[in-house]
């Protein structure tokens, strides 16, 4: 009896116990109906530094100015000695010394791991209760880690989300690098803690410029490095027409030699460059490789990597590029049937890095749209599509650009993606964060077709800082066409 009544109890005091805790968790429950965000930022969205809150911190990447002015100074001598002798494999292994002592702080092993342990990432941001428009709980890592580690870091992240602000899930905004961490969050812990998740500029399908460094691929052209700068100066009002025009007139002359002498450079000097200095500092750096894209991840690790002295970093890089790039579409479709909501968001109209052999293909300055977008169809940079050109899936939507520069309808989900022209990667306006919050709020799956204020294309309008609907009227911005009259009009007017 005594042992009967002993059972008895424990499983009252137990159940007294869960329901204790049970409803402090429902008291803590939040009912605002607004689902908490976590922002997954980017590549080097903030510094890594050496010696982290000590008096003895310092900046390893972005290096300090210090830093550079020295490396800079060391490289006079070179430069004036590669002018004189023409010898670029000298001058190469110059700028690798160089290069090797201002990086060596952030440089890994054979296997992936930080040599100096004792560098980290300038902020690390806990979770807060705060939750609406304008509040993001940032989650920043060390880039240069596996993915699988960093994955494992946002689980965390996202469960200390849940349990300070009180709710059971959160929307996930996923930058540039952040994409490919969330990918891998997704394979390796599922979606039951995430409501939606957004793709903004992401780079979880590789970026064809890392893919071409890490195969050798090195070249300079002046028509590509014009177009790069002229980035900055894109718009179809009055003055940055005539500033353009200006800059292509003047570039022409400048730039040649420059862009000749770089190209060179990179070309008579790029074994030993590769050699003493970018297998080392960047091929080790294991985050870095998520950039990689997989058609060229094969050729990537037989040119950048030792099958034996990388071997356990290989099977890191292995596991990303053959277990979650490789599955992107079942990743996603399995989180989607299990009620995740998706948003794809792809920005255009910029000049490629320019460094490539082949450079001409549409980005957002830095990742190419066609992979951002999971597959558009896209027109190099400054053409378009061709007269008479027809999309090339027939699904009952319009979803060709009116600029005629992108087919969307070849991409994986081309109702749930959305292309602003002339954004450029992660420099988002206040138009772009009233887009992203009106898609982390929506209670269905949200589409391209939902609504007049956002369809599939957009403009970023750099005047008014909003997002615009793409139009006939609005989407030329490259504009060579100058007024003189409005020019000297507006040049008097400011003057007085």
């Amino acid at each position: 009896m005594k042992k009967t009544l002993s059972v008895l109890l424990a499983v009252i005091m137990a159940f007294s116990v869960s329901a204790a805790t049970f409803s402090s968790y429902a008291a803590d429950e939040c009912h605002c109906g607004t689902t908490p965000v976590v922002y997954v930022t980017g590549f080097a969205m903030t510094d890594l530094v050496a010696n982290p809150g000590t008096d003895e911190q310092y900046n390893v990447f972005m290096p300090e100015t210090s830093a550079i002015v020295r490396t800079v100074a060391q490289l006079i001598v070179p430069v004036i000695s590669l002018c004189i002798t023409g010898n670029y494999d000298s001058f190469a292994a110059s700028l690798s010394k160089a290069l090797n002592e201002l990086m060596k702080d952030a440089a890994c092993d054979d296997n992936g791991d930080p040599l100096n342990e004792n560098v980290d990432i300038k902020f690390r941001v806990d979770p807060t209760a705060e939750h609406g428009y304008g509040y993001d709980n940032r989650f920043n890592y060390d880039w240069r880690e596996d993915v699988f580690d960093i994955a494992a870091e946002l689980k965390d992240y996202i469960e200390e989300t849940k349990a300070v602000t009180g709710h059971s899930k959160v929307v996930v905004k996923a930058e540039s690098m952040g994409g490919a961490v969330v990918m891998t969050y997704l394979k390796v812990y599922g979606s039951d803690s995430v409501e939606t998740v957004i793709m903004q500029s992401s780079a979880f399908n590789g970026i064809n410029l890392v893919g071409g460094l890490f195969t050798g691929d090195l070249n300079i052209k002046t028509k590509s490095v014009m177009n790069y700068i002229g980035n900055f100066i894109e718009g179809n009002d009055t003055m940055t027409v005539f500033y353009r025009c200006l800059f292509n007139l003047l570039c022409g002359f400048i730039l040649s030699p420059v862009c000749n002498a770089v190209d060179r450079v990179f070309t008579e000097g790029k074994e030993v460059l590769y050699e003493d200095c970018l297998r080392d500092l960047f091929g080790n750096l294991t985050g870095i490789w998520t950039f990689v894209p997989n058609e060229y991840y094969e050729q990537a690790k037989d040119y950048m990597l030792d099958e034996d002295e990388n071997a356990e970093l290989i099977k890191k890089l292995d596991a990303y590029h053959y277990g979650v790039m490789d599955s992107t579409e079942e990743i996603l479709d399995e989180a989607m049937a299990d009620g995740m909501k998706l948003a794809i968001i792809s920005n255009y109209g910029k000049a490629a890095v320019p460094v490539l052999t082949d450079d001409s293909y549409q980005s957002d300055f830095l990742i190419d749209t066609a992979r951002t977008s999971l597959g558009a169809t896209c027109a190099d940079y400054g053409e378009t599509l061709g007269e008479g050109y027809v999309q090339k899936n027939a699904d009952g939507h319009n979803h060709l650009s009116c600029d005629n520069v992108i087919d969307a309808s070849t991409c994986i989900y081309p109702e749930y993606t959305w292309f602003v022209k002339d954004m450029m990667h992660t420099w988002y306006s206040i138009g772009y964060d009233h887009f992203t919050w009106w898609i982390a709020q929506s209670a269905v799956q949200p589409t391209v077709n939902d609504t007049e204020e956002y369809p599939q294309f957009l403009l970023n309008n750099q005047e008014t800082k909003t997002l615009d609907p793409l139009t006939s009227e609005n989407c030329e911005t490259q504009s060579t066409d100058v007024d003189f009259t409005a020019v000297f009009q507006n040049i008097f007017s400011k003057s007085n």
